[in-house]
C-alpha cells in the first residue's frame, strides 16, 4: 500500500529519542522529509542523519512556537506536525506543590498549544495537513501514579478535539495514546513508583507486562507505524479521533 507520504514535510517534536524517534523513522521510511527536533545537538544530528532529514535543536521551554518556524524554514513549508512533549513529575496530585503543577503545564500543555497554533496555517496551506498529538494512557484511565499527566495531557486531548473542528477540512487532527513501551519516560515512571512503594523495578515491569492483554510491552516501531498511517493519505477520513496503541491495556470502551 502506498501511503502517499513521499516528499511530505514533517516536523516531529522530541524526535531525537523514544516515541518521537520512532515516529520520525516511520515517516522517513515512507518517503517523508523529516525535521528531527530535540535539545541534545549530538542526538539530533545522529537521528537526522539516520532518517536523511534536518536537525532542529531547540528547547521548548524557550518560545516553543519557534521550533515550527525553524522547521518550516528548513523544509520549505510544513505538511505534517507530530506534537510530542515531555512529561511532569510522576505521583499523586496531593504529593507535590505549585511548582510541580507549573512545571507540568510548561512541559505538557503550554508547548502543545503554542506549536499547534503556529503550525496550523502552514498545515492548512496545502489543504491536506496532518496534526497529531502524542498523549498518554492517563487521559483515558485515571491513576495516582500519573495524576499531573492526566490533568495536562487531557487538556491537550481536549484542545485537539476542538482543533479538529476548527481546522476541518484542511487539516486532520488526531490524538494517539501510547501504552507502555520501553522508553525513557516509562523507566522514570518505574523508578518513581519503585522508590515510593519500596518495590523492585523488575517486579513492576513484569506486573505491567502481565496486565497488558497481549502480555508484553509495546515495541517503539509499533507506535511509529500507527502515527505514520494517521499522517498518511490513507487516513483521509480520520479526524477528531483518539487512537490507542496499548496492547488492549485500557479496559474502557
Amino acid at each position: 500500500m502506498d501511503l502517499g507520504l513521499a516528499g511530505r514535510r514533517a516536523l516531529v517534536l522530541g524526535s531525537s529519542t523514544g516515541f518521537g524517534q520512532a515516529c520520525a523513522e516511520g515517516l522517513a521510511a515512507e518517503g517523508a522529509v523529516v525535521a528531527v527536533h530535540g535539545r541534545d545537538p549530538e542526538r539530533v544530528a545522529q537521528v537526522a542523519e539516520k532518517v536523511g532529514g534536518h536537525g532542529i535543536v531547540h528547547d521548548l521551554g524557550d518560545d516553543p512556537a519557534r521550533v515550527v518556524d525553524l522547521a518550516a524554514e528548513a523544509l520549505g513549508g510544513l505538511d505534517i506536525c507530530v506534537v510530542n512533549t515531555g512529561g511532569g513529575r510522576p505521583g499523586p496530585i496531593l504529593e507535590g506543590d505549585d511548582d510541580d503543577d507549573a512545571g507540568a503545564y510548561a512541559s505538557m500543555l503550554r508547548p502543545a498549544l503554542a506549536v499547534a497554533r503556529r503550525a496550523a496555517p502552514l498545515l492548512a496551506a496545502g489543504g491536506d495537513g496532518r496534526l497529531l498529538f502524542l498523549t498518554a494512557r492517563s487521559i483515558l484511565e485515571a491513576t495516582p501514579d500519573l495524576a499531573r499527566s492526566s490533568v495536562f495531557r487531557s487538556g491537550v486531548a481536549a484542545a485537539a478535539r476542538s482543533m479538529a473542528l476548527e481546522l476541518a477540512p484542511d487539516v486532520l487532527v488526531n490524538v494517539v495514546v501510547p501504552g507502555q513501551f520501553p522508553s525513557g519516560a516509562y523507566q522514570r515512571f518505574v523508578a518513581s513508583r519503585a522508590a515510593r512503594e519500596g518495590l523492585d523495578e523488575e517486579r513492576i515491569r513484569a506486573e505491567d507486562a502481565a496486565y497488558i492483554p497481549l502480555g508484553r510491552l509495546g515495541r517503539l516501531e509499533e507506535l511509529g507505524d500507527v502515527v505514520t498511517f494517521l499522517a498518511s493519505a490513507r487516513a483521509s477520513f480520520v479526524t477528531g479521533s483518539v487512537v490507542r496503541v496499548d496492547g488492549g491495556a485500557v479496559r474502557g470502551f
